[in-house]
């Protein structure tokens, strides 16, 4: 970080998840959230938008983007972060699902060196994404969910689960079902090496909190008591998420109030020196 305005590192913050308007469902410009992120003291901005699949039967996404706004993404991403050099290191990533038959084609984003990391985000179990796991709402569904996710975490392809909690948006409560579920999840993590992401974004939707939500106490006690590791992630669909920096620094708090090892890196040279508590 020799000659870079960054933060020291008692107070650095970093946000590996940020997605763009390609996704459909995010606003603001690209540079809006390099712009925030600086301003907030934030020494790491990831962009991680929702990685788009080469579909060959002609199926449409409503929610990430499309393969022929690819190479836009990618220039996009690295023209900021050479743009702004001096004041962030900018990463490139994607958020993907687990579809095995497009593990081939992300396998060589990473290889090519294209994309720097992966988040896992579990979003649906098939490509043509006709069941949201965040309407699971039974304990076979719960089960549907934690071995799905599994099975990507074994992949070897991703540094990071996105919202590992999303399957109890639908729950009215944390149960014995999301317990044994979450237990699954923080095992496969450990064993794996993959960090669970603290997602911030669901402190923003309220009505989520009438049932268990996320980020999910019971959960993290689980995580907490199988040693897996953390990183805190915004989710940023938009810049104004990388204002409210007393909820990044609570988060950082609770975690450590858990005794849980938090991540500031999802680059894959990170190392144990990347991991404070």
């Amino acid at each position: 970080m020799s000659g870079k305005t960054f933060k020291e590192a008692s107070t650095i913050r970093t946000n590996f998840h940020s997605h763009t308007t390609r996704c459909q469902h995010a606003t603001g410009a690209d540079e809006d959230y390099v712009l925030a992120a600086i301003a907030a003291g934030y020494s790491h901005l990831g962009f991680s938008d929702h990685s788009p699949f080469p579909y060959e039967d002609g199926f449409v996404s409503g929610m990430r983007m499309r393969i022929d706004q690819y190479q836009d993404y990618l220039g996009s991403v690295r023209e900021l972060r050479e743009r702004y050099q001096d004041q962030i290191s900018i990463h490139l990533g994607v958020e993907a699902e687990y579809y095995e038959r497009y593990q081939g084609w992300l396998a060589g984003q990473l290889s090519s060196g294209t994309l720097e990391y992966l988040i896992l985000g579990s979003h649906y179990d098939l490509p043509e994404e006709s069941f949201y796991f965040g309407e699971a709402n039974t304990p076979a569904l719960l089960r549907r969910y934690a071995e799905h996710t599994i099975r990507g975490m074994e992949s070897g392809l991703y540094r990071c689960l996105a919202h590992p909690e999303l399957f109890m948006i639908s729950m009215e409560r944390f149960d014995e079902n999301c317990a044994a579920a979450s237990r699954d999840i923080c095992r496969a993590a450990k064993e794996q090496g993959v960090l669970l992401e603290y997602n911030l974004s669901g402190l923003y939707y309220q009505s989520w909190r009438a049932g268990a939500g996320y980020p999910t106490p019971g959960f993290w006690q689980i995580a907490a008591r199988e040693g897996a590791s953390a990183i805190i992630g915004l989710d940023a669909h938009n810049p104004a998420r990388y204002v409210d920096t007393r909820v990044y620094d609570q988060a950082r708090k609770d975690l450590a109030a858990l005794g849980i090892r938090v991540a500031d890196s999802l680059l894959p040279c990170a190392g144990d020196s990347d991991l404070a508590v």
